[in-house]
């Protein structure tokens, strides 16, 4: 179009007046436009209205009414100036538009004349931005002016100082906008030292006067951050930007900090949000970034005098305060003067690994004169481990080499361990400058290698990309400010999950077809679920799963949660919803191999943060297992496969606590024997019970560091589960990071963690302390400590999360976790620390009223909580094939207890066939009523004798009513016996006369009264001093620090009174006491825990001459 408009202005030559004519014509045609579309109007296009000045005349000489006059410049150069003058002011406009917004057309490019080429390194000129005009202002901009404020970024670093442009008002026309027209010169800054990642930050202020309050007072001005503007300096071929720019703007919510520039045309409603007019001069042809010398190849050079130096050659003190700074975080900044030191000293610490961060942090810049010397330190550097170099791919580490260097250590990494980290590597592709990176290349090498890490590829990639297919998706944009800030990485991990599809075999691009369909019918069927009434929705969810397993049928396809778990089908008639909010669906598919994969699909929350939370917890129990301290943690996979919408698998053989509890009634919560009496129900043996409280106490220790590290919130008993191993585990991870469920104005999480009496009830076997409680603690304060020498890890891998968009996981929440680890306390301190977490939790009695009010809320909530047992105290379904033929049942006798208060139980002697001794078993009347009743429903034709209900008026449990019950016993048994094989002899039959847990531990058959373990009197020891005290010392930086933890097996005192014990120490020699220091006291305990640090502040040589 322009080269057409530039001929026919040519063939006007003759007629200069038609072609001044024309050219206003043509300069009033782009206002209309501009006024139409709400779009800009480029500079050089105004200046063409004013550029005719050439072709006014000049007076020459003046004779009466004549004057003579010449045109002051030939018209022919005149319209020839103009000519090119309007062809390129078309074409720039067109070719600035094409930059900054998406086109359907290819853009041809102009034949430009050859251009001399400058080396960035070469210019000395300071950085100079000119900001034109602010378009398309958004209705809510009521401000009374507008300023810019300029910042150079490489990384999260700021690059010289800011510079703040004129303040403007709104000016008014066809179309409000705020013209700036400013130079804003950076003048700390030159183009020499501008680092190759740099980009140009501009963020816009709206600034409003506020009248004074008194008098005599200024005007108060209120500014508010609207958002900002951002480019790279530099491209990928390292040639630094010229010319004109339309910036669009990014919401303030969008962190500004974090690298590299949103690239062009990628902004939601770009076409209709403000555009901010940017131009950067002209330096005199084509700049780029000066070429690098290879790091190796410098460092075997002459030029680098960075040699490593002895680390024993510094002073004791420089050495000490080296450690010190090298321990700390990557994420907490050292002072100013540490900095230097560690700058300064660089070159004696080329054999720590953990160094590196530390100091390529404190270098003092990286413009290329720098580079040599960082690369070839980079080079000389020990290798770090391959899970502490992910550090060096946080966005504070922009530089190419540096992130090349960590992904080359990362290589060692199996395919395995390299599927734990998954989520923060994919993270880190959004903070590379470039999207052809080292890391990116790393990951689809990878992902060619092992199909696991495909699979957990492509998930993480697709559930951050919107659509069904997000491949190909180019759905609506999001209309909220942190949607908008999140779809600046949209195109990048669009490319890599294209990239992945496009180097992935035939059978696995089917394979992750297969795998969107399948989750495309599942978020269909949850949606007809929801849609539908409460009374229809199971025949719902059965018709449509009905049509899902035949798909599945002639397509078989593994989940989204492992590649390995292949399905068939579904079994349908197994599957529910469960009744809470979200209506999650229980969904039984039936495996190719293995039978039966049961799974929950869940829409309406983001399981995001419990994909983060479950890796986390996964990660600790690797750090534990490492240090031989298994927890016996259950962890299980969680995957998002779209915004709020996400597959979890789902542990079989597992109950919540809730409906634990209330199976002794709803105020269960407060009675200290439910769990105790669950895991003895479903652990028949005392070998399969005691191996169940092992697994409870480890894995309650587990959890307890885990939900406290992870600040783990909204915790109530239908979110923690037991399986019936005794394994302990949370689920549910919505609320954490400290963001507390708030109950009216107060926190519903009022303890570092979970733990309550009736869990301590198990660990310690009984209602009194024991000594095994000590182990639990252990557990826990050792299990605190090997998270905390791994803590850098943690912080490091939330770090990375921070540009997740995952709620509440920002780069400045990784303080809460740094904060929980407790940096500043030695190993004893942090012990004894979390000991009083540990007591805290257990004494609160706000947990177990949280947990009943969660228990009413939850009547409101209908379905089928039908488990499936035969008799409610039998969890499982035993045979006569299994357990040997009965021959004869009868009642022994019975025994009074307590528990706490009289109740009676009844000894049955069962005789087997084959099986010389009889068994004794005891059994409530109560069991024996629903023993009766489920009798009566399996055979409701059968004539046995009916036992009487257990009401009665009057006391229940005395003698003369346990005699008449026995009475009534012995003759159902007897009748019952007399009965069919059918009956007599059926499941339900050898279920009800299964040993169980209480018959084996309990085989006094011949007491008449029984008291519990737990309240049998302990011997008197007054006589005799007896016990163990467990200390430990430590001495660190001139103290003596001596760490009481617990004693056990401590004496009575007068009348059998369990003593309240406190410790003192003494540092001896000492007459005078001066070294005395006491712990608390621990209130009627034999089995105390104190788990306090006593501190003696003494040098060295004291301790040497007082021992």
């Amino acid at each position: 179009m322009w080269n057409f408009l530039y001929y026919k202005l040519i063939n006007l030559q003759g007629h200069w007046l038609e072609l001044l004519k024309m050219t206003k014509e043509m300069g009033h045609y782009h206002w209309r436009i501009c006024f139409l579309t709400n779009q800009f109007i480029p500079y050089p296009m105004i200046h063409l209205l004013y550029c005719w000045d050439g072709l006014r005349p000049e007076i020459v000489n003046e004779d009466g009414d004549y004057s003579v006059v010449r045109v002051r410049r030939p018209l022919a150069d005149v319209i020839a100036t103009n000519c090119d003058l309007i062809r390129d002011a078309v074409h720039g406009l067109i070719e600035t538009y094409c930059h900054a917004f998406r086109v359907d057309f290819q853009l041809n490019s102009r034949a430009e004349l050859p251009t001399s080429t400058k080396q960035s390194s070469s210019i000395l000129d300071s950085v100079l931005i000119h900001v034109g005009g602010l378009h398309r202002l958004l209705s809510g901009w009521n401000q009374d002016e507008f300023q810019l404020v300029a910042q150079i970024y490489h990384g999260t670093r700021p690059v010289g100082l800011p510079v703040l442009s004129r303040s403007a008002s709104r000016s008014k026309g066809f179309y409000d906008r705020v013209l700036f027209d400013s130079w804003m010169s950076i003048e700390s800054t030159s183009v020499c030292m501008l680092p190759r990642e740099a980009r140009l930050v501009l963020v816009l202020y709206g600034r409003t006067m506020q009248p004074p309050e008194n008098s005599g007072e200024e005007p108060r001005i209120n500014e508010v951050e609207l958002g900002w503007f951002a480019m790279q300096c530099f491209n990928f071929e390292g040639v630094m930007a010229q010319g004109s720019f339309l910036l669009p703007l990014w919401p303030a919510v969008a962190d500004k900090r974090l690298g590299p520039a949103p690239s062009p045309g990628i902004r939601p409603h770009g076409d209709i949000d403000p555009v901010l007019w940017v131009e950067l001069p002209d330096l005199g042809g084509r700049v780029v970034f000066p070429s690098q010398v290879n790091g190796s190849e410098k460092m075997k050079s002459q030029t680098y005098s960075g040699a490593p130096h002895e680390w024993s050659s510094l002073d004791p003190n420089t050495q000490q305060q080296l450690l010190n700074i090298i321990e700390q975080d990557t994420f907490t900044m050292p002072a100013v003067e540490d900095r230097e030191v560690l700058w300064e000293k660089r070159h004696y610490l080329f054999h720590m690994p953990q160094a590196l961060p530390k100091v390529l942090l404190a270098a003092h810049s990286w413009d290329w004169a720098c580079l040599g010397d960082l690369h070839a330190m980079l080079h000389m550097w020990s290798p770090m481990e391959p899970v502490s170099a992910m550090q060096l791919l946080l966005p504070c580490f922009p530089d190419l080499d540096v992130r090349h260097m960590a992904v080359k250590w990362l290589r060692s990494l199996g395919s395995d361990e390299l599927v734990d980290y998954l989520p923060q590597l994919v993270q880190a592709l959004k903070h590379e400058t470039w999207e052809a990176s080292p890391l990116a290349y790393f990951l689809l090498e990878r992902a060619l290698t092992s199909p696991r890490v495909a699979h957990h590829l492509y998930w993480l990639l697709a559930q951050a990309l919107p659509g069904e297919f997000p491949q190909n998706s180019s759905e609506s944009a999001p209309e909220d400010d942190v949607g908008i800030g999140e779809s600046r990485y949209h195109r990048r991990l669009q490319l890599m999950l294209r990239a992945l599809f496009a180097i992935s075999g035939e059978a696995l691009r089917g394979r992750f077809l297969a795998q969107q369909l399948l989750v495309k019918n599942m978020y269909e069927i949850a949606g007809n679920v929801k849609a539908s009434k409460e009374s229809l929705r199971l025949k719902v969810l059965t018709r449509d799963l009905e049509q899902l397993h035949h798909s599945l049928e002639e397509a078989p396809t593994c989940l989204p949660l492992s590649p390995g778990l292949e399905v068939r089908g579904v079994q349908v008639r197994t599957c529910s919803y469960f009744p809470s909010y979200t209506l999650p669906l229980k969904i039984n598919f039936l495996s190719t191999e293995t039978g039966i994969i049961p799974a929950i699909f869940k829409v309406g929350e983001d399981l995001q943060q419990d994909m983060l939370t479950i890796q986390m917890v996964r990660i600790m129990d690797k750090l534990w297992l490492k240090e031989g301290i298994d927890l016996k943690m259950v962890t299980f996979s969680c995957v998002p496969t779209g915004h709020k919408r996400g597959m979890i698998e789902m542990v079989t053989d597992a109950e919540t606590l809730r409906k634990i509890q209330v199976e002794l009634g709803l105020t269960g919560s407060f009675k200290d024997r439910s769990i105790a009496e669950w895991l003895a129900k479903h652990n028949p043996s005392a070998l399969e019970y005691e191996r169940a409280v092992e697994n409870f106490t480890a894995s309650c220790a587990g959890y307890s560091v885990a939900t406290y590290i992870l600040g783990i919130c909204d915790r109530h008993n239908d979110n923690i589960m037991l399986k019936t191993s005794g394994h302990l585990f949370h689920i549910d991870f919505g609320k954490f990071l400290g963001d507390a469920q708030m109950f009216g104005n107060f926190k519903r999480d009022r303890t570092p963690f979970v733990l309550t009496s009736d869990m301590a009830y198990v660990i310690n076997g009984g209602d009194k302390p024991s000594a095994k409680f000590h182990h639990f603690v252990d557990l826990c304060c050792t299990a605190f400590n090997v998270v905390r020498r791994h803590g850098s890890l943690l912080l490091n891998l939330f770090g990375l999360m921070g540009s997740s968009g995952i709620p509440g996981v920002t780069h400045d929440t990784v303080r809460y976790v740094q904060k929980a680890l407790l940096p500043e306390l030695s190993n004893p301190e942090a012990a004894a620390t979390f000991a009083r977490m540990i007591e805290s939790s257990l004494r609160s009695w706000f947990t177990q009223f949280n947990f009943f009010l969660h228990n009413l809320a939850q009547l409101r909530f209908t379905g089928d909580h039908n488990d499936g047992n035969v008799l409610s105290f039998v969890p499982r379904t035993y045979t006569m094939q299994q357990e040997g033929r009965i021959l004869s049942v009868g009642v022994y006798g019975y025994q009074k207890r307590y528990d706490p208060e009289k109740y009676y139980v009844y000894i049955v002697k069962v005789e087997r066939a084959n099986q010389p001794d009889p068994t004794y078993l005891f059994r409530s009347y109560k069991e024996f009523c629903e023993f009766h009743q489920k009798l009566c429903l399996l055979f409701p034709l059968a004539k046995c004798y009916s036992l009487p209900s257990g009401l009665s008026v009057g006391r229940s449990n005395i003698k003369q009513v346990a005699e008449r019950r026995r009475v009534d016993i012995e003759r159902f048994l007897n009748t019952l016996f007399l009965m069919a094989d059918e009956i007599s002899h059926s499941d339900i039959v050898y279920t009800f006369f299964h040993p169980l847990l209480r018959d084996q531990q309990e085989a006094n058959i011949n007491a008449t009264k029984v008291k519990e373990p737990r309240a049998q009197r302990i011997s008197n020891h007054e006589s005799r001093v007896c016990g163990q005290l467990r200390l430990s010392l430590h001495y660190q930086r001139g103290t003596l620090m001596v760490m009481v933890h617990h004693a056990r097996s401590l004496s009575t005192v007068s009348a059998g009174q369990e003593p309240s014990p406190y410790v003192k120490v003494y540092l001896l020699p000492d007459q005078s006491k001066v070294t005395k220091r006491k712990t608390k006291v621990v209130r009627r305990n034999c089995h105390p825990t104190f788990m306090e640090m006593v501190s003696e502040y003494c040098g060295f040589q004291m301790v040497f001459v007082q021992e």
